[in-house]
């Protein structure tokens, strides 16, 4: 009788343990992220190496208009992203990998920083310095800039 008890107890721990699990890495929406009441503030930084001299340009993005900004909204509505064990061990914020690209996004209410998020072109992304991942970011950018150039 004490094994099938100590039987079930295991399992019904298994099983917590399991959706526990499928809970903390389910997708994420973007557009969780940001609303209609936020300004929006951008930077793209582009880096590399060209003829053996490193390089590092960058573009700010500031006086966005509210079209483009409910248009990067709407943007952000079609990306999710997923925590990965990192999101829970590391809280520093750093990137695992940032590429030769990186895009920085601030959400303002007023004067007060909501929300950042810094998007690596190589899936790595920050999130109120939290690592995440998220999918397609090449595309991601791509779109991004389009709005704002």
């Amino acid at each position: 009788m004490k094994k099938a008890r100590y039987k079930a107890v295991v399992i019904v721990i298994i099983i917590l343990f399991l959706a526990a699990v499928f809970v903390y890495f389910r997708p994420l929406r973007m557009s969780d992220l940001v609303n209609d009441e936020q300004e929006i503030l951008l930077t793209q930084i582009s880096m590399g190496v060209q003829n053996g001299e490193t390089y590092m340009d960058s573009e700010s993005y500031n006086d966005l208009t509210k079209e483009q900004e409910q248009s990067i909204i709407n943007l952000f509505q079609q990306y999710t992203y997923r925590r990965t064990l990192s999101t829970f061990l590391i809280s520093d914020g750093a990137l695992s990998e940032t590429g030769d690209q990186l895009i920085d996004i601030f959400m303002y209410e007023g004067s007060e920083l909501v929300c950042s998020v810094i998007v690596s072109n190589t899936g790595s992304i920050s999130v109120n310095d939290r690592p995440y991942v998220l999918e397609n970011p090449s595309r991601f950018i791509e779109e991004l800039l389009q709005i704002v150039e």
